[in-house]
């Protein structure tokens, strides 16, 4: 084995030994000739240097220590890295070649993992609703206590979100990449819609879609869920029921609006302690008394107000609870 023809094959050779690829004589002859000379030590110790960082590339793709190769060929063949056996051999030192070489590396380690780096982002609603914007340019309402958690960029080939509360979604249509929400052992998957995801407590989901269509999904339960429907899940018994929803008590704190159309004051009053997170209670006699209004974001004293009025109803307010006293519509 000959170590003092060229640069190329000295660099071969030494690449071989930190392998450990060489037989135990040529082993030998490498390391006497590292003992023959300073210079033979210092291109010795700069090509180890090299070598090294190669493997360091290696780690950082977590690749094993087995694939430098693959590593080194592939982070050539991406950043247009020229390969040593190309350098001229004249008056280049591997010692200055070595250097080029790790300095490139850095660099673009640096913007490698600066471009791919995959960051968890987590966003919370905690006491009122919050609106924002997915890097898709979907659109999420959160209602309060909601939260979503995504990461960023969208991996697999899919925008993929975890859901807990109630949401309400504007997805931007990406054909060739679906949109996931995720929430517990639910999943919804859209390409471009509109829908609302409401979670009324642990066992039980509702879908209500305003736009387009959704895949909704629980275990072997699959069901798609058409524009102006509204599926709801009951995860104790496994079942999905479509529902009627056109009060709006689903969606009331994303459009704060109720559509009373000849309703009992008994539901108007069910619904609007719900929707507001109130206590109102009925006494005297109910008897005829029914509603057609529409509350388009009033205020809770503005609606106590138009029920007493229009039913000739007497409002009795205690701190926080609320009485409608009430003769009979008849």
């Amino acid at each position: 084995m000959n170590l003092d023809s060229n640069d190329i094959e000295i660099e071969e050779v030494l690449y071989r030994y930190f392998r450990k690829e060489l037989s135990a004589d040529e082993v030998m002859d490498v390391e006497s000739w590292v003992e023959n000379s300073p210079e033979n030590k210092r291109v010795f110790d700069e090509a180890q240097l090299m070598f090294l960082d190669m493997k360091g590339i290696s780690y950082y793709k977590s690749l094993d220590v087995q694939d430098v190769d693959q590593s080194w060929e592939k982070f050539k063949k991406e950043n247009n890295v020229r390969s040593m056996h190309q350098a001229p051999t004249s008056s280049i030192s591997l010692l200055r070649y070595a250097a080029s070489i790790v300095a490139v590396i850095g660099v673009a380690i640096g913007v490698y993992f600066y471009q791919t780096q995959v960051e968890e982002v987590t966003i919370a609603s905690v006491t009122e609703v919050r609106e924002l914007t997915l890097p898709d340019g979907s659109l999420i309402s959160l209602n309060e206590g909601a939260s979503i958690e995504y990461q960023e960029p969208f991996q697999n080939n899919e925008r993929r979100v975890t859901l807990t509360g109630d949401a309400y979604f504007e997805v931007a249509k990406i054909d060739n990449q679906p949109f996931v929400v995720e929430i517990g052992d639910v999943e919804v998957r859209v390409l471009g819609t509109k829908f609302l995801i409401d979670r009324p407590d642990d066992n039980s989901l509702s879908v209500q879609v305003d736009e387009g269509s959704v895949l909704m999904s629980y275990n072997d339960l699959h069901q798609i869920v058409e524009t102006g429907q509204t599926l709801s899940l009951d995860m104790e018994e496994e079942q999905l029921v479509e529902i009627e929803d056109e009060i709006g008590l689903t969606s009331f704190w994303k459009t704060r609006r109720l559509v009373f159309n000849v309703t009992s004051i008994e539901d108007v009053v069910n619904i609007v302690n719900q929707a507001y997170e109130t206590s109102i209670v009925l006494e005297g006699s109910t008897e005829g008394c029914s509603l057609t209004v529409t509350f388009d974001n009033e205020s809770f004293d503005n609606v106590l107000e138009i029920i007493s009025s229009t039913l000739n109803y007497e409002l009795i307010e205690d701190g926080a609870s609320y009485t409608l006293k009430g003769n009979g519509c008849q």
